[in-house]
């Protein structure tokens, strides 16, 4: 009884010393593998065909019937060489017609021109349609056509800030009152809005706005 545990890890070995039996149907199998064979040739079609058996072949089989050719058409001309870049086109094309001397470009181009608007300088803006505005100029947007300026005033004791557009058909004219007596440092004054409450309106504390400017 002591040989018992002994044996039984041995127990795993008598698999293999048993002899195979092989079944009839395990010894006809055979592996099944893939082989690739050329693409057969097509076989040409008869030449003396008789007549009556060339209704069963499609129309497309048939050796009269040939592929047609597929009509390529050229590409439509192209805008490109005619005007490369459109949008500057029109916007030089209707600055031809808003400023057609190039005045009142070169009144706000700031960046170019020692004697145009400033930012800081007083101006007077006259309308065709509406009463003048006089105020600060807070800020110039130069964007071609769209050019903007942003006045800045006080009426009957409110701060109003409007914005202008300087090639606008309703402008008539712009004039500058004052110019600002010290260079600034920035090219948009919106922290005068604090000065200009304390003082009111430009024209009116002019003396006064530029000793504290």
């Amino acid at each position: 009884m002591a040989a018992l545990p002994a044996m039984r890890q041995l127990g795993c070995l008598r698999s293999l010393m048993r002899t195979p039996k092989f079944s009839p149907m395990h010894l006809s199998s055979r592996f099944i593998s893939t082989v690739y064979s050329k693409k057969p040739e097509p076989i040409p079609f008869p030449q003396n065909l008789p007549q009556q058996f060339r209704s069963q072949i499609p129309i497309r089989l048939q050796p009269e019937q040939a592929p047609k050719k597929m009509k390529v058409y050229p590409p439509p001309p192209s805008s490109r060489a005619v005007c490369k870049d459109p949008v500057a086109h029109v916007a030089q094309s209707q600055m031809a017609v808003l400023d057609p001397n190039g005045e009142r470009k070169a009144l706000f181009d700031y960046r170019r021109n020692p004697r145009s608007v400033k930012p800081g300088d007083i101006v007077r803006v006259t309308f065709k349609n509406g009463d003048p505005f006089n105020g600060v100029v807070l800020s110039i947007r130069l964007r071609g056509v769209d050019t903007s300026v942003l006045l800045r005033n006080e009426l009957t004791r409110v701060p109003v800030e409007m914005s202008v557009k300087t090639f606008s058909p309703n402008v008539q004219s712009v004039e500058i009152i004052q110019r600002s007596q010290r260079k600034t440092r920035r090219a948009r004054l919106y922290y005068m809005r604090f000065v200009l409450e304390l003082l009111g309106s430009p024209p009116e504390n002019l003396l006064q706005f530029r000793a504290l400017y």
